[in-house]
């Protein structure tokens, strides 16, 4: 006796390794770029010079808080958009997002020489570290637009069917920021060299847009009036990109709040034992935040899609996945904290031991701030952002410094990185329990962390099947017998079969060099059934396809099945093939 045909998770676990490595190259690109930079500035200039990169971290988070909102808030709408096969709102979306981006960018370049030394002399009493903050911020805020145009169109690219050149912009771009670092760095540039460095890397990363610029199968496109009608989307975008900016705004006063207290209460030499461990946070993104990144990409197109299965099969994944990673790191530098001193040239002796302790205190956040990372990501992409901002604010902020300065005064600089770990899992926590409140009380969908249905209402019948003729067959009869345990017309459901199996045979005959997965889903709305088929086979748009190419293509029954159906449509997403067929 054959088993019945349901829904497994074969698509996505191919998507999620076929994004993975993509992704990962991307993130881990970019925070070697930044982890490296401070080697080079610990080694080549001294310990002096990553202490004035960390304090300079708060105004660089105001100077990228812009590019980085409404690409992620961007791309979370886009994908939605996208899923629900809304091509050319997403495209307006895409448009005034880039123009949004390009354009407060500007401003803060034209401020740029009025601003930098007096906020270096906010940043530090000590006039030596004002001098290097000065030098590395003068060149960032000039040339911000640089940079943040190449996160926003890496962040697009993504999304839009090309994450290898999204991850090709992150990749070039720190290439030869690293190269040009040593270089510049070596000819006695100091801190402007390593600043100039990272400015000319991503302005050559950029090159990447060229190709999908290129691209004739692109989705998105930019176009100036619809950018300006685009911009009524923004509240949308902000919206959506609210945790993203609420991460980016509470971590820019985090920053600036933690090197204040470090530095009044125990001093400059105490504050770089700080800013060797927060490098640690870099270390640890590097493995996770590409792999945490998927959700971004690829939950937002299954949420539009309203495909739960694929959403819980993809978290699931992704949880198992970054938690390992976070835990190997914590026990690494537990059993190995000198590594991490010795990466960044910790040259104050007397503090040695005291700094040891404090990489390995500092090490038990791990796991923690990836399962808020992780909540963040899923929440924001899902447009739950109320969740999100909260998880931020609490994790970078609101949390964070209470817990800091109760445990610096008991046990000093240890304390410090202590309370860090404390408050990570204290953020978990408490929106854990809000998430839980809000949905007893009805304000929240009822089904647990991630807030989903078992399944939509609407769906009568979802499996996956091989990408074989004798499974296409049995897709139809399955689909014909679902059909008629639940009403539906004689007529209607033979042509539903009849489109379900023609299909599957041409995917499974053309689509693929060996056979693979093919997911049917059939779901029903007021006055139509929803025929949808997805695979991962090469681009085919059946609705593109000619009669008059029968003879050279030998495809079946695409003809036959547009006379029976209603309405035939079709978009390429996350380099899946969609074919939704209505009834």
């Amino acid at each position: 006796m054959e088993k019945p045909m349901r829904r497994n998770s074969t698509l996505i676990k191919r998507k999620f390794n076929s994004y993975l490595l993509p992704g990962v190259l991307m993130i881990m690109a970019m925070q070697l770029g930044n982890t490296v930079d401070g080697i080079f500035v610990s080694h080549m200039i001294d310990i002096d010079g990553l202490t004035a990169i960390n304090l300079s971290l708060p105004v660089l988070g105001v100077l990228q808080i812009i590019g980085f909102m409404i690409s992620t808030g961007g791309a979370a709408v886009v994908s939605v958009m996208l899923g629900k096969r809304e091509i050319k709102d997403a495209s307006k979306v895409f448009s005034a997002g880039l123009l949004t981006v390009l354009g407060v960018s500007l401003l803060f370049s034209l401020a740029a020489p009025f601003a930098v030394r007096p906020l270096a002399a906010l940043l530090t009493p000590s006039p030596v570290l004002a001098e290097l903050v000065e030098q590395y911020l003068s060149i960032f805020m000039l040339f911000i637009p640089v940079l943040n145009v190449c996160i926003y169109m890496a962040s697009m690219m993504t999304i839009d069917n090309s994450p290898t050149l999204g991850a090709a912009c992150f990749i070039t771009a720190n290439a030869v920021n690293l190269a040009l670092d040593y270089i510049f760095l070596k000819n006695g540039m100091g801190m402007r060299g390593t600043a100039l460095s990272t400015i000319i890397g991503y302005f050559i990363g950029l090159l990447a847009v060229i190709p999908y610029l290129r691209n004739p199968n692109r989705m998105l496109s930019f176009q100036f009036k619809s950018a300006f009608s685009g911009l009524r989307r923004l509240p949308e975008i902000f919206k959506a990109g609210g945790a993203q900016g609420a991460l980016f705004a509470v971590q820019t006063l985090m920053d600036f709040t933690m090197n204040t207290v470090i530095q009044h209460a125990l001093g400059p030499d105490h504050l770089s034992i700080y800013a060797v461990c927060a490098r640690s946070v870099g270390i640890i993104t590097l493995f996770i935040e590409g792999v945490i990144g998927l959700v971004q990409t690829i939950a937002g197109v299954l949420y539009g899609e309203k495909d739960y299965y694929g959403i819980r099969a993809l978290m699931k994944r992704t949880a198992i996945t970054v938690s390992a990673l976070a835990l190997l790191l914590t026990v690494f530098f537990n059993v190995y904290p000198q590594g991490l001193l010795m990466l960044f040239s910790f040259d104050k002796m007397a503090l040695y031991d005291t700094a040891l302790m404090c990489v390995r205190l500092f090490s038990l956040s791990f796991i923690c701030y990836a399962m808020n990372r992780l909540a963040q990501v899923y929440y924001q992409a899902t447009l739950k952002t109320s969740l999100a901002a909260l998880d931020a604010v609490l994790q970078s902020y609101v949390a964070l410094i209470p817990v800091v300065i109760l445990l610096m005064k008991l046990m000093g600089i240890q304390g410090v990185c202590l309370g860090v770990a404390v408050a990570e899992a204290l953020s978990f926590m408490i929106v854990w329990l809000v998430r839980v409140f809000l949905q007893r009380r009805g304000k929240m969908p009822q089904k647990g962390f991630l807030m989903i249905p078992d399944k939509d209402p609407a769906t009568l019948f979802d499996a996956t099947i091989s990408s074989t003729e004798t499974d296409a067959v049995r897709a139809g009869e399955a689909l014909l017998q679902c059909c008629r345990e639940n009403g539906i017309a004689e007529k209607t459901a033979n042509a539903l079969c009849m489109a379900a199996e023609e299909m599957c045979v041409n995917i499974a005959r053309y689509g693929y060099k060996r056979p693979c997965a093919i997911d049917i889903c059939l779901s029903q709305s007021e006055d139509s059934l929803i025929l949808r088929l997805r695979d991962d086979g090469i681009p085919f748009d059946p609705t593109e396809y000619k009669q008059e190419e029968d003879d050279v293509f030998k495809v079946s029954g695409i003809t036959i099945i547009r006379s029976l159906v209603k309405k035939m449509s079709y978009i390429r997403v996350l380099n899946l093939n969609n074919t939704i067929i209505e009834v």
